[in-house]
């Protein structure tokens, strides 16, 4: 029987191998435990498994008992149920993330009727990240009592209020209001809305679930941007706000009539399922670098695209569609790997990430690069967006809707910091230097990642997992009762 021995300073359990090994028999002082190894809570007993997997995929708590994982009641809906409110989730998230980029593609029609710069409106972006950083958190904090389905309701409303704000302003002071409204109401759906989508489905699908909820999001860049870039250009941009408004409308009917009522604590993504303080910290810091490095550059790409590349303005809702269409394609490509490979995915999304911005920074001027590049930033930016959510969803250290409003206040502190460097070096360089700053942003967001080692973690836990321990710790055996005939 193998004997263990547990450090108390959460370090990874040495096991020593069997008596069966005569060459391991002696025990020996353990050397240094890999910091990496941190992704395990001390509580799970884990389990190396077999298959090669990244990072902490491969760390998995015991396998429950077969009638124990098969319960009904592990599920606080019926599947059909739980698809329908997916689905619905999935369309809101279309909306709060078409209504976060609109000023991307509107923001030379919204500085010529509103007598602004075009750095001005940019800062529509920062305002917006600037309410979520703030208000995230304690949103999520002030609405943990309530169930999820209560606290989407009140998000959606006051999201159409926003946007009806929004689609009436006369001033920029007027926009910046509705601005700021919608994006409180962003913050808390955020918040709620990946833990009760996922919390919805088994564990293990997680990470699918999370990709079917952001494929509405991506979906923002296929149809919502493009088509409302369009409709702004050729009508008026108050218009392309109201068409939003009434969507967001019919979004609250349909959440009302088919979000099922259950408490967060019911659902299956409640808590992270490897919960490590080190690992989420990781993870907050890669994603407000890459999208920091993001927003430098794409809050201004209508600039770039116009001055730089030299396309017509009326091109420009065509090209951000052709991203969009890639990133749409590789968010219901990228679910199936997301729950196997957390860390891999990350990595390889941000490596594409640097290489774009090279691209751009190098081959800008020239149409076949730039197109080239916005395919790639499609696909590429979808990968980094589902990698990283899931990858935080599966080691928040305690609740996840609260966690996951942090760490959507660290997405935009990105969001708020990325326009204003943007706007100042499209203001001083001009657009032709943005990318140049977004290579430095998203390499240091690779360099995070890739302090994970994702490609020699198993190997490092299989070793970790032979090292011999400085003691054992054995029970010692019960005397045996000799069997003793009664005497005659």
């Amino acid at each position: 029987m193998e004997a263990v021995h547990r450090r108390h300073t959460g370090d990874w359990p040495a096991v020593t191998p069997s008596p069966g090994n005569p060459d391991r028999s002696r025990a020996r002082a353990p050397g240094p435990v890999d910091p990496a190894l941190d992704v395990l809570a001390p509580a799970i007993l884990t389990a190396v498994v077999a298959y090669p997997v990244a990072g902490q995929a491969a760390i998995l708590p015991p396998v429950p008992d077969s009638a124990d994982a098969h319960r009904p009641s592990a599920l606080p809906v019926p599947h059909r149920r739980a698809l329908a409110a997916l689905t619905v989730l999935a369309f809101s998230a279309f909306a709060f993330v078409t209504a976060e980029v609109l000023p991307l593609g509107l923001m030379p029609p919204i500085a010529a009727s509103l007598g602004v710069a075009e750095s001005t409106v940019g800062l529509l972006i920062t305002i917006q990240a600037l309410v979520v950083v703030v208000g995230s958190v304690p949103l999520a904090a002030a609405t943990t009592r309530l169930r999820p389905r209560t606290a989407l309701i009140i998000a959606l409303a006051v999201f159409m209020a926003g946007l009806a704000i929004a689609a009436t302003a006369g001033s920029f002071t007027q926009l910046a209001v509705g601005r700021g409204l919608s994006a409180v109401a962003h913050a808390l759906f955020w918040a709620v809305a990946t833990p009760a989508a996922a919390g919805m489905f088994p564990p293990e699908l997680r990470g699918r679930m999370v990709a079917r909820l952001l494929l509405g999001a991506s979906g923002a860049g296929v149809i919502g941007l493009p088509v409302l870039t369009w409709l702004g250009q050729s009508r008026s941009w108050t218009t392309a706000y109201g068409v939003l408004t009434v969507a967001a409308g019919v979004l609250l009917v349909a959440l009302l009539l088919l979000m099922p009522s259950f408490r967060a604590e019911e659902g299956t993504a409640a808590r992270g399922q490897l919960p490590s303080k080190r690992m989420f910290v990781r993870v907050l810091v890669a994603i407000a670098l890459a999208v920091g490095a993001m927003a430098v550059t794409w809050t201004y790409i209508a600039p770039f695209l116009v001055r730089v590349t030299g396309f017509a303005e009326t091109t420009v809702p065509l090209l951000l569609a052709l991203g969009g269409v890639m990133g749409t394609v590789t968010t219901a490509f990228v679910g199936r790997y997301l729950d196997r490979w957390p860390v891999r995915s990350a990595v390889v999304g941000l490596g594409l990430l640097v290489l774009m911005f090279i691209g751009l920074a190098i081959g800008g001027s020239s149409v076949p690069v730039t197109v080239a590049m916005l395919v790639l930033q499609g696909a590429c930016w979808a990968i980094v967006v589902a990698s990283h959510l899931n990858w935080a969803m599966r080691h928040a250290p305690g609740r996840t809707d609260v966690l996951m409003a942090l760490y959507q206040s660290m997405y935009n502190v990105g969001n708020m910091l990325g326009p204003i460097a943007g706007g100042a070096i499209l203001s001083a360089y001009g657009a032709g230097w943005l990318p140049a700053a977004s290579v430095g942003l998203s390499g240091a967001a690779f360099l995070v990642v890739l302090s994970v080692r994702p490609w020699g973690l198993l190997a490092r836990m299989r070793t970790a997992r032979m090292r011999p321990v400085s003691r054992q710790i054995t029970r010692p055996a019960p005397p045996r009762r000799q069997n003793r005939s009664p005497q005659q």
